[in-house]
C-alpha cells in the first residue's frame, strides 16, 4: 500500500528549505536542483508540488511573512506594551527574526521586477501598518514602521553594533515620544 503523503507538510518543508538557501546564500543559492537536495528530495518531487521556481519563490515569501505573523503576540498587556511587543517582533533580535529579515531582502531585489512578489510585499507591509495603525495615527504608525526597518537593516549588516539590547533600547526611545491612547 503506498505510503500517504501530507501535500501541505511536503510544501513546507520546501519552502523552509528555499528559505535556509536563501538565508544563506541568498536568491541565487535557491536553484530547483538545491532547494530540493536542502530539503532532501529529488527535483521530481518538488515539481511534483509547484509549478516552477516563482511559485517555490512565492510561498518561500509568502511563509516566511507568515512565520513572523504567527510571532505576533496576544493583545494583553496596556496599548504601549501590544505597540511595542507588534514592532520588536518585527527586528531582527533572534535568530527567527534574522531569517526572516534575509528572506525579506533577498526577495525585495527580486520584488523589483516581479510584480507578483512586489504585491505580496506590499500587501504584507499594508497589514503590518495597519496593525501598527490600531494603537497610533497612520503617519504615526508608518514613521514606527521606518524607523524600526532602519534599526532592523542595521543589525542585519552590523549585528556586533546592534545586539537585540540596543534594537530595543532605540524602539522604546521611539515609543516614549508617543501618545498612545489608553485603550
Amino acid at each position: 500500500m503506498p505510503k500517504s503523503v501530507d501535500i501541505d507538510v511536503r510544501r513546507r518543508e520546501i519552502v523552509d528549505a528555499a528559505a535556509r538557501l536563501i538565508a544563506r546564500g541568498g536568491m541565487e543559492a535557491a536553484t530547483m536542483r538545491d532547494i530540493a537536495s536542502e530539503a532532501g528530495w529529488t527535483t521530481g518531487v518538488v515539481n511534483h508540488y509547484f509549478a516552477d521556481k516563482r511559485e517555490v519563490l512565492r510561498e518561500t515569501l509568502e511563509h516566511s511573512i507568515r512565520q513572523r505573523r504567527a510571532r505576533r503576540p496576544s493583545d494583553e498587556g496596556t496599548p504601549l506594551d501590544q505597540l511595542r511587543a507588534e514592532l520588536a517582533v518585527a527586528l531582527p533580535l533572534d535568530d527567527e527574526g534574522r531569517k526572516h529579515w534575509l528572506v525579506t531582502l533577498a526577495f525585495c531585489s527580486q520584488a523589483a521586477g516581479h510584480p507578483e512578489l512586489a504585491l505580496v510585499q506590499r500587501d504584507a507591509y499594508r497589514a503590518f501598518r495597519a496593525r501598527i495603525a490600531r494603537h497610533v495615527d497612520l503617519e504615526q504608525a508608518e514613521h514606527l514602521i521606518a524607523n524600526v526597518d532602519g534599526v532592523a537593516l542595521q543589525a542585519m549588516f552590523d549585528p556586533e553594533s546592534w545586539p537585540a539590547s540596543r534594537q530595543l533600547a532605540v524602539l522604546d526611545g521611539l515609543l516614549a515620544e508617543l501618545t498612545v491612547p489608553a485603550g
